[in-house]
């Protein structure tokens, strides 16, 4: 291992680096790590858990995993441009083939000054892809310049929902009537409703009066969140297999942001779940150009980080074009930018979609590199208390209860 030589100028063929600026990428070139190794030499074993990002220079690594296939990366390749590294613990082995040379960065530096350079400019896709990354997202930006792609559409009911609920003429039963439409929404809104989350001192049994209990707002975004599932259908066997992964862990998430902001800030719980639910709707247009790709279809990693590098800008603009509110729309674009800091001294649903993310990752046995809960900006804003062993916030692991009855209530 030793001091780097590699020019800024390098740096920027790797994905990660190349939509940083050039000062950036100076600055960068000094804080990483060159090392060699020979053929048959382990670079990193299943279970290792660095928090460095480490990219291949030259030679070629063997990428093998106890369920997976081997996977050949060699300097120059597209997989060579993403890092060899990219879920802690590592679920594979790393093995060079020939003489290599490698470097390594860290994680919390690299993320710190990625989410320095993220743009929300939707007019102009073709900036948001550069031109070293992966096909899948090329495609897609492509796709979406020429009018090409079909972006989910906002479920029917909710568009219906969205445009007459803030008519503060319309009365109660003219709403209810709109969503006893579908009996499966209705029965669970009663649902919600006659829950301990929502709960007051008597049962309600028509759907006006469950309306009432919950308000107009709480009703809308319920709504919407409510009749998301639908979105998550393809035909292809793999895409659906990843599609209803994502679906789980948003409805985790969409839980764990609920309890969040009803514990600690004053953002309407429903909104923060909304947010939790909608982190990654991003995933199924890029997942449907990923399926012609038998590569990523077996390096779980590899697919991980061309999903990160699109889907929070591929959300975006699905949530743009519903016409959903600025707030929710911006954290969504931001989902993977851990040190995103919005200018508002007051917590926003970007800060508490950040640290629920969080957590819910450093809880879970596997997950891309992270930094510490209380490194970030999101936390000192939303100011949730003390840390667990497990680097989790204490105020949420108190409240499982709370977040399994939500989590029901999204999952019937």
């Amino acid at each position: 291992m030793n001091t780097p030589n590699i020019s800024p100028e390098r740096l920027a063929i790797y994905t990660p680096f190349s939509r940083l600026a050039d000062e950036q990428r100076i600055l960068l070139s000094h804080q990483l790590m060159m090392h060699t190794a020979f053929p048959g030499e382990i670079l990193s074993r299943i279970g290792d858990n660095s928090q460095d990002e480490c990219f291949l220079l030259t030679g070629s690594v063997s990428i093998k995993g106890p369920d997976t296939e081997e996977i050949i990366v060699s300097a120059g390749d597209s997989r060579s441009r993403y890092s060899l590294l990219s879920l802690k613990p590592s679920h594979v082995s790393v093995t060079a083939r020939t003489d290599t040379e490698y470097f390594t960065i860290n994680a919390d530096l690299l993320q710190s000054l990625q989410s320095e350079n993220i743009t929300g400019d939707f007019n102009n896709p073709e900036l948001l892809a550069g031109s070293d990354s992966h096909p899948v997202v090329l495609e897609f930006y492509k796709s979406l310049m020429n009018n090409r792609l079909e972006l989910p559409s906002l479920p029917e009911v909710s568009r219906q929902i969205s445009q007459v609920i803030v008519d503060e003429q319309l009365d109660l039963d003219t709403i209810a009537a709109l969503i006893s439409v579908d009996a499966a929404l209705t029965a669970r809104l009663m649902r919600l409703a006659n829950s301990p989350v929502y709960r007051g001192r008597s049962t309600v049994n028509h759907l006006a009066d469950a309306i009432n209990r919950l308000g107009m707002n709480t009703t809308r975004h319920l709504v919407l969140a409510l009749s998301l599932k639908q979105q998550n259908t393809s035909s292809h066997p793999w895409v659906k297999q990843q599609l209803l992964r994502s679906w789980k862990q948003s409805i985790q998430l969409g839980a764990v942001c609920f309890v969040l902001a009803r514990q600690c800030t004053g953002i309407p719980p429903e909104e923060a779940m909304l947010a939790g639910l909608l982190h990654n709707i991003g995933e199924l247009p890029l997942l449907n150009f990923a399926a012609g790709y038998q590569q990523l279809r077996k390096d779980p990693g590899y697919l991980e980080q061309v999903l990160t590098e699109a889907r929070g800008q591929a959300g975006a603009m699905i949530l743009h074009r519903w016409n959903l509110p600025i707030p929710l729309v911006t954290a969504v674009q931001h989902t993977d930018i851990w040190f995103y800091e919005p200018n508002d001294t007051r917590p926003t649903l970007a800060d508490i979609l950040i640290l629920a993310r969080l957590h819910c990752l450093s809880a879970s046995e596997q997950h891309p590199t992270l930094p510490s809960i209380d490194q970030v900006p999101a936390f000192h804003k939303i100011s949730p208390g003390a840390l667990s062993k497990q680097m989790t916030l204490q105020i949420l692991d108190d409240a499982r209860e709370q977040i399994t009855e939500v989590r029901n209530l999204l999952n019937r």
